[in-house]
């Protein structure tokens, strides 16, 4: 639809069916298979059954939640584009066209690799808002994922407390371990961002100065001691959200586990999908199984609970999003012509 001059080069077709991105995909698809017929006791006519018996009014609250949570995002980094963009307020797209742009960036993420749809993201927005440049778009998209991984970790260490309050769940010590390393990596890259910028802005050629300049900027905007307070409400409740999602799915399936389980799962799932593969496959579902297993839900509930679970996270995505996509490209193209 598009000539391949308009594009960034990260939404080419040759990045996405790089050597590597395709090896981790099949090291996914054999990991699935592998953890299925070699540690799982699972009828699949079980499983489908489970399937069958659904609560489709809580399945349709699951799925309700969890579209809730693409408009509490869109709201946020419409904030964020706020700060980047100076006198922005009057020709910034409205909330639901965020929330529709991160919902066809996360089903580009679900079919390509390398989470292309992120790239993605940034090049439409930068269609939609005059006097913008990808770069400076691109810098906000790395803002809100930023600030995502500070929301999954301080939920994280949250509930780490009170799972060692309550003592319900013996929970490893290097769960805890891994999420204070990452909080600390992720503060010391803004810092580090923030400090030497600057100085390495000087030190680049003039092609590539100013798009770093415009990058960096922009992502650090995101994190400006004014706003940062609002955002990191909103993606707190986005999380909920999605939090709220599994839960629903669990009460569907009328499967009882435990609330900090839930909230586990949720972030474990999350984390898994930034793996390259299309939506995180192979990966997203085996390392959700075996965390379900690992706290004591029977294999064919852990199963099931995340065969549902994927339906609304990830196939649901290709289908909706899938739809925005065409229909945002048909609608827009006339648009995007006149601009080239």
């Amino acid at each position: 639809m598009f000539r391949n001059n308009n594009r960034p080069k990260l939404l080419r077709q040759k990045s996405v069916f790089s050597r590597t991105t395709i090896f981790v995909s099949i090291v996914g698809i054999f990991l699935l298979i592998f953890i299925l017929r070699n540690f799982l006791d699972v009828r699949w006519n079980e499983v489908i059954t489970n399937l069958k018996s659904v609560n489709l009014q809580l399945f349709f609250l699951a799925f309700l939640a969890y579209y809730l949570s693409f408009i509490v995002r869109g709201y946020r980094w419409k904030l964020i584009c706020k700060s980047a963009i100076p006198n922005s307020n009057k020709n910034l797209p409205n909330t639901l066209s965020f929330s529709g742009i991160i919902l066809m960036g996360w089903f580009a993420n679900s079919i390509a690799f390398m989470r292309l749809g992120d790239a993605y993201r940034g090049w439409i927005l930068s269609k939609e808002i005059s006097k913008s440049s990808f770069s400076t778009l691109i810098g906000t998209v790395i803002a809100e994922r930023v600030q995502d991984i500070l929301v999954i970790i301080f939920i994280l260490l949250l509930s780490i407390f009170f799972i060692q309050k309550s003592n319900e769940i013996d929970l490893p010590g290097w769960i805890f371990l891994i999420s204070v390393t990452l909080l600390m990596i992720v503060i010391a890259g803004i810092l580090f961002l923030k400090k030497t910028g600057p100085y390495l802005e000087k030190l680049l050629p003039p092609k590539v100065r100013s798009l770093y300049s415009k990058v960096y900027k922009s992502i650090l905007s995101g994190f400006s001691i004014r706003n940062l307070p609002t955002q990191f409400l909103l993606g707190c409740i986005g999380w909920i959200l999605e939090i709220l999602r599994f839960y629903f799915v669990a009460e569907s399936m009328n499967i009882d586990i435990s609330i900090w389980i839930i909230i586990l799962a949720t972030l474990t799932s999350s984390i898994l999908t930034t793996i390259p593969t299309p939506g995180g496959f192979g990966f997203v579902e085996s390392g959700m199984a075996a965390l379900l297993i690992l706290f004591g839900l029977p294999d064919l509930a852990a199963v099931s609970l995340v065969t549902i679970d994927r339906i609304i996270s990830w196939l649901s995505v290709i289908v909706f999003g899938g739809l925005l996509f065409s229909f945002w490209h048909i609608i827009k193209r006339p648009t995007f012509l006149s601009k080239k």
